[in-house]
């Protein structure tokens, strides 16, 4: 299973957009490499115009995918190595390709995958840009 969490994971603010992990979530890709976003990460789901939420809603079946996606552009994200967790600073290419392999091996069909990957990978510049200048 390529992810680890349990059915409480998130806790919604009162904005009803905005979520704060209350315990960490494991993302295990397809070559075993072990990613983790920590308790108090935040999320606002997968970022789609409102216009297209009938389709592709922020909290959908690719819920966990986003959570990922959104720790990677933050700068939050995880990786696994030398027994021990270290931040990733994945780029912004990387933390796509992450997002696209979260989004297949939660089931979601490849049109809709290849969809909102596309989506992150040509509109996702200005988040990613104002994620990473974060202090």
């Amino acid at each position: 299973m390529p992810f680890h969490s349990r059915n409480d994971l998130l806790i919604r603010t009162s904005d009803g957009r905005n979520c704060v992990l209350q315990e960490p979530l494991e993302f295990v890709t397809s070559t075993s490499i072990r990613y983790r976003v920590p308790v108090s990460s935040t999320t606002d789901g997968i970022s789609t115009p409102s216009a297209i939420w009938v389709h592709y809603p922020p909290f959908g079946p690719w819920w966990l995918a986003g959570v990922v996606h959104d720790a990677a552009y933050r700068g939050s994200l995880e990786v696994f190595r030398d027994e021990s967790w270290i931040k990733a600073l994945l780029s912004k290419d990387d933390s796509d390709a992450l997002f696209l392999e979260a989004l297949e091996s939660l089931g979601i069909s490849l049109t809709d995958r290849t969809l909102l990957y596309q989506g992150v990978h040509i509109g996702g510049w200005k988040a990613f840009d104002k994620n990473r200048e974060k202090p």
